[in-house]
């Protein structure tokens, strides 16, 4: 619980910190500003920090979760798997005793409040049945003939260039490993969490488990692909996982200083509050993933949207969930995006590179777009998924330019194009088809 604590107030500053620099780019002008610049520059690497140290570790909790989903909300478009399972983590972790050990809570308390025993319990199993259900929910929904026929779906991954490493993009040659990779993924995400529940060597397995997913997540997925924090908040899951025997063959027998009692009176019914708010909230996970998975099988199914009409915790909780990765078949579609703009003195240039216009293939396209906040955000861009989030980004890039050009130099006229590549099912890449997503006048 200590290292996950540490962990959890790690990537939650790494968050902020991340954000920080481009706070005008992603939430302005529509998110509160005052609010996203206070979190971003004063409360989220405050209690961040606090929660790592094991300073009234629950409050933290509470505040860090809600800081990452007010951060969150206000842009979705910047979006992606690390940061659902990131404040999912967050949340179960409220109704853990992060600051049992380790902690400055263990430290300056002794005679702390009796723990909340039976919330604790059952909040053990909820995280438990929450990490499973990532990777039980991606292995289900991987139902293309890609994933489970040909065993093709890893060269398409990789053929993301957008989201592949250099390393990635030369395993591409190697297609018969590649299938065994693909059948691989498979087994470790259906197979992997089943470790957890083996009754007998109960610790032996539950490491195996852990060691598992810290090879799957931080060699295999960090060497193959750029996904940002997403592999790192996975190996953060697993880290409660972790059993006893481990830690006292590190550090010896870790005794916690914390004074353990019976809940009584209002601790008691506090107790029951919480235990009830854990059952009815894991509940609602399972809902969540069951519709997603429904309505994955189902071409005509509605389950998703019927419960983003009628779950009355949607808005408040943010448990809202489904673990597409990949799924059902990897996309076919990526490429990167050229602005041409034309000035006022009549020259043009390209106004995301902010030099000469060039149709070549730039040698390293996930470079090129930017770290993967910027390659969430372009993403919705070139697959013109919102025309709003068109218009504001060109907006963005004119204004950037506009604000340091004299007036001979302003923009007159800007085109948003997408130099768009296909992977094939003959697992070639097409040539890139220009295709314009917006354009305006000034």
């Amino acid at each position: 619980m200590a290292v996950f604590r540490i962990a959890l107030g790690g990537l939650v500053f790494a968050l902020a910190w991340q954000l920080r620099p481009d706070y005008s780019a992603f939430f302005l002008p529509d998110a509160p500003p005052h609010l996203i610049w206070a979190l971003l520059n004063v409360f989220l690497p405050l209690f961040s920090l606090l929660l790592a140290l094991g300073f009234f570790s629950r409050l933290c909790s509470v505040f860090c979760w809600a800081g990452v989903i007010a951060v969150q909300q206000a842009n979705l478009h910047i979006l992606y798997g690390a940061d659902l399972l990131l404040h999912l983590l967050l949340f179960w972790s409220i109704f853990l005793p992060l600051g049992e050990s380790w902690s400055l809570d263990a430290w300056l308390f002794k005679k702390q409040a009796p723990a909340l025993s039976l919330s604790d319990r059952w909040a053990a199993w909820a995280i438990t049945g929450q990490i499973c259900l990532v990777y039980w929910s991606a292995s289900l929904s991987k139902s293309d003939p890609l994933w489970t026929q040909n065993h093709n779906a890893l060269f398409y991954v990789l053929s993301l260039d957008d989201l592949t490493t250099p390393l990635g993009a030369s395993m591409r040659q190697h297609l018969s490993l590649l299938r065994w990779m693909t059948s691989a993924t498979l087994c470790v995400e259906f197979l992997g969490p089943f470790l957890l529940f083996i009754p007998f060597y109960r610790n032996r397995f539950r490491m195996m488990a852990v060691i598992l997913f810290f090879i799957f997540h931080l060699v295999a997925m960090q060497s193959l692909l750029r996904i940002g924090f997403f592999p790192w908040v996975c190996a953060t899951a697993w880290l409660v996982f972790i059993p006893a025997f481990f830690w006292d063959v590190l550090t010896g027998p870790i005794r916690s200083c914390a004074t353990r009692a019976t809940p009584v009176g209002w601790t008691l019914l506090l107790d029951r509050c919480l235990a009830g708010l854990v059952l009815f909230s894991f509940a609602d996970v399972l809902v969540w993933n069951a519709a997603k998975l429904h309505d994955l099988r189902n071409s005509n199914s509605q389950a998703v949207t019927w419960m983003k009409q009628h779950d009355p915790s949607m808005h408040v909780l943010h448990l809202n969930q489904g673990w597409l990765m990949y799924a059902p078949s990897p996309d076919t579609v990526h490429g990167w995006l050229v602005v041409p703009a034309e000035l006022a003195d009549g020259t043009q240039i390209d106004l995301f590179t902010r030099q000469s216009v060039s149709w070549t293939q730039p040698q390293d396209i996930g470079d090129y777009l930017g770290d993967d906040r910027w390659r969430a955000y372009l993403s919705d861009v070139m697959r013109a998924s919102d025309r709003e989030i068109l218009l504001r980004y060109g907006e963005y890039l004119v204004n950037n330019w506009d604000a340091v050009h004299p007036e001979y130099q302003k923009v007159k006229k800007v085109t948003l194009i997408f130099m768009k590549l296909t992977t094939q099912p003959n697992l070639t890449i097409s040539q890139p088809e220009r295709v314009q997503l917006w354009e305006e006048k000034y």
